[in-house]
């Protein structure tokens, strides 16, 4: 069965069930032929891993009450509770780290111009040569952009991470209680085609230009130190600079 007409018949069998909601369900469906699509599973193989269209309509719709209490729901609300706690703190240390990378793209922009402008706020930064200072400025600037890109992909990983888990969470009650279950969401975010083009060009481009400023920045240095430790003569990191 094809993704249209494993669609078509499940819109069928909902509306015949009276699924008030069967548009939101359709939904959640094509998301999921399309999160599986991307991972290289083809439509057939989709549609026979979710089952009979007609019996995942009955499961949503109206029934008995005492058949939506199914399970053992106290049990279950217990043991999501306590997975709670641990998923909390880990998707907190995720935005932790997201912050991190944010903060060291930021503070690498910052350096970077002032490498390329020659400049020294506060003698923040150690004296350098301008032209050695030029190059290895670059390779700063790229490597900003490279941790900037970072912070998108996995902003947007953190965020479909907890979709998925709050998919998780909502198909374990509607187990416990006997309802139907939506389709798992993937952990991986579906960005689109175009953009995530874009995303990996750009993060190729400014990889190979950190690479390139930074072997050429030290080779550079090293000229124009006369020491294959410029750092020492230039006076970095407390060393005392050699005239």
């Amino acid at each position: 069965m094809t993704r249209n007409e494993f669609l078509s018949k499940l819109a069928d069998e909902l509306k015949k069930n009276n699924v008030v909601d069967y548009e939101d369900i359709l939904s959640e469906y094509e998301q999921h032929f399309a999160f599986k699509m991307a991972d290289g599973f083809i439509e057939e193989e989709i549609a026979a891993k979710l089952g009979n269209p007609a019996e995942l309509a009955s499961q949503f719709a109206s029934g008995d009450e005492d058949e939506k209490r199914k399970g053992n729901k106290a049990t279950t609300v217990i043991g999501l509770c306590f997975i709670d706690f641990f998923a909390g703190i880990f998707f907190l240390l995720l935005m932790a780290w997201e912050v991190v990378m944010a903060a060291f793209s930021i503070c690498d922009g910052v350096i970077a111009a002032c490498l390329i402008a020659n400049a020294r706020p506060l003698s923040i930064i150690p004296p350098t040569p301008w032209f050695p200072g030029f190059v290895i400025g670059l390779s700063l600037a790229a490597l900003s952009v490279l941790s900037a890109l970072g912070c998108i992909y996995f902003a947007a990983f953190i965020r479909q991470l907890m979709r998925a888990y709050g998919r998780f969470h909502q198909n374990t009650k509607a187990a416990a209680s006997g309802r139907a279950v939506l389709p798992s969401l993937g952990i991986y975010p579906r960005l689109p085609a175009k953009f995530s083009r874009r995303i990996r060009s750009a993060a190729l481009f400014f990889l190979v230009m950190f690479t390139t400023c930074f072997v050429l920045g030290f080779i550079i240095s090293v000229i124009v130190s006369g020491s294959l430790e410029f750092w020492h003569a230039w006076g970095w990191f407390g060393y005392k600079p050699v005239n």
